[in-house]
């Protein structure tokens, strides 16, 4: 009797043991081998996922603040286009602004500006010719001179000075002015003028 009491309870032990690892122990060893890691795993991605969103908003910040720098940089080089468009076109070959001399010097001839009696026997002389002088500012900007000599009265001269300024394809600086009238009462005067051009930028080189 006393052999099957402790079969029993050999029996008992071994059910309670085998419940304990089936209803407890192995729920427990799930938990602790699979659940807590991916808890881990899970607030490590949610912390990843935030620093991702974090910086994806900032990206997205920085790159609508560089769109909008550069909308208005874009903006800008249009309006120093505008600006520097009736600047005229140098010669790197020498100080001088042919294009601009060439549009000076028919306008002198439009007004009556002739050449200086001295020049009148030079083969090639121009009531306009280059000065060969420029004058450099800032940012890279530069201006040329040009010489203006020529006989004409002053009417005729001064309409031209008043076309020149007015030309819009040029920047016309005027510097110096020397006048010489005919002390024999005549009516076309000696003009000296010293002007200068002001030529485009080297926007390749220098940048805007």
């Amino acid at each position: 009797m006393a052999d099957k009491a402790s079969g029993d309870w050999t029996a008992g032990v071994v059910a309670m043991i085998a419940a304990l690892l089936i209803g407890g122990g192995i729920p427990v060893g799930l938990y602790l081998g699979l659940y807590a890691p991916k808890k881990q795993d899970r607030i490590d991605a949610e912390k990843k996922y935030k620093e991702l969103t974090e910086n994806e908003v900032l990206l997205f910040v920085q790159q609508a603040e560089v769109m909008k720098l550069k909308a208005e940089a874009d903006e800008m080089a249009e309006r120093v286009k505008e600006i520097e468009a009736p600047f005229a076109v140098g010669s790197e070959a020498r100080m001088d602004v042919p294009k601009a001399r060439d549009m000076l010097d028919r306008l002198a001839g439009t007004h009556n500006l002739k050449l200086l009696p001295i020049r009148r026997q030079q083969v090639g002389a121009d009531v306009v010719f280059p000065g060969e002088s420029q004058v450099t500012f800032e940012k890279g900007l530069v201006a040329t001179k040009l010489i203006i000599e020529a006989q004409a009265t002053f009417h005729d001269f001064g309409r031209f000075v008043t076309a020149m300024e007015m030309l819009p394809d040029l920047v016309v600086i005027p510097a110096t002015l020397d006048c010489q009238g005919d002390s024999n009462g005549g009516r076309e005067h000696l003009f000296v003028m010293h002007v200068y051009v002001v030529q485009k930028r080297n926007v390749e080189e220098i940048g805007r």
